[in-house]
């Protein structure tokens, strides 16, 4: 339990998000389609006059499925006993920040695609990669609807937010995912590099010398832009043009995805489960930490 505590204290993409606890490996979760529409009509005079049209309120399900992700460990008696530090508390601290890591990274780079084709990889990954389980938050803008992916070609402005902030209108349900009432449901995550620069824009340093930099609330959170927390993370990379992130070379581009939290929920059939076990026949030690989990993004279809 503390060690759960601790890696979700240390995640700064997951922890935004709804989470439910899934009591089957797929669960099914009802999603507004829109809402009914409004009818001008006229009074009824006639005797058994005929019924008012009626008005469906349009709905759909959003399915979650669980992902099994482990992290599997082994020492000798020698490592444990020649370490200058205590081993098995840095083997438990290094596996509260693996586990935050790639939790945030599976929600954000999530893509299926085992191929050369994958927004993750130029070449085809290891069938074991984290983000091989589900499709995230960056796999909705670079292949799912491409019309958000937007091409800053240039250096991030204020504008450039404001322009992702228009890439969230839906026209058909009227839905303005990048307007929310809760302004910090909106929120701009950006790899590092990038993060750096946004710290420097003249808007955000003038916004922290008027506010006295009391808005960092959000783990990871460098800035304010617009009244929504920008948030730095290594899992968000640096990438090519395309915004795709190629294994080795040519990711000299920084990126920024810009989600309403609203708009996705966290499964989890199995917490982080911890498991040890002493091996004498070989002097060894081995923990096992596994959990299931599974991400839903919000779609209008349902799909």
């Amino acid at each position: 339990g503390d060690l759960w505590d601790v890696s979700r204290q240390l995640g700064t993409i997951a922890p935004l998000f709804r989470s439910f606890e899934m009591s089957a490996p797929t669960a099914y979760l009802p999603v507004e389609a829109g809402f009914p529409e409004v009818y001008f009509v006229s009074e009824s005079t006639d005797n058994n006059s005929s019924n008012y049209s009626t008005a469906k309120t349009p709905s759909q399900r959003v399915s979650v499925t669980a992902y099994k992700f482990l992290l599997h460990q082994m020492w000798s008696g020698e490592m444990e006993e020649d370490s200058i530090i205590a081993f098995v508390p840095f083997l438990r601290a290094q596996a509260a920040k693996s586990l935050a890591y790639y939790m945030d990274s599976a929600i954000l780079n999530g893509d299926t695609t085992n191929s050369a084709s994958s927004i993750n990889d130029s070449s085809d990954p290891a069938d074991t990669k984290h983000f091989l389980a589900f499709d995230g938050l960056r796999h909705a803008a670079l292949v799912d609807n491409t019309a958000n992916l937007h091409n800053n070609a240039g250096p991030v402005t204020l504008n450039t937010f404001k322009e992702l902030r228009t890439d969230m209108r839906d026209e058909t349900r009227f839905v303005d995912w990048g307007h929310p009432v809760n302004r910090n449901e909106l929120v701009f995550i950006a790899d590092p590099a990038t993060a750096d620069g946004i710290e420097m824009l003249d808007d955000v340093i003038n916004a922290k010398l008027m506010s006295g930099n009391n808005a960092d609330l959000l783990n990871g959170q460098v800035a304010s832009i617009l009244g929504h927390p920008v948030i730095r993370t290594f899992a968000q990379k640096k990438a090519l043009a395309t915004g795709f992130v190629h294994n080795s070379t040519g990711n000299d581009y920084g990126q920024l995805t810009a989600v309403n939290t609203t708009g996705g929920v966290v499964g989890w059939r199995r917490r982080v489960k911890i498991e040890t076990e002493r091996i004498p026949a070989t002097d060894q030690s081995r923990i096992v930490y596994s959990l299931r989990m599974g991400f839903g993004r919000f779609t209008p279809t349902g799909a």
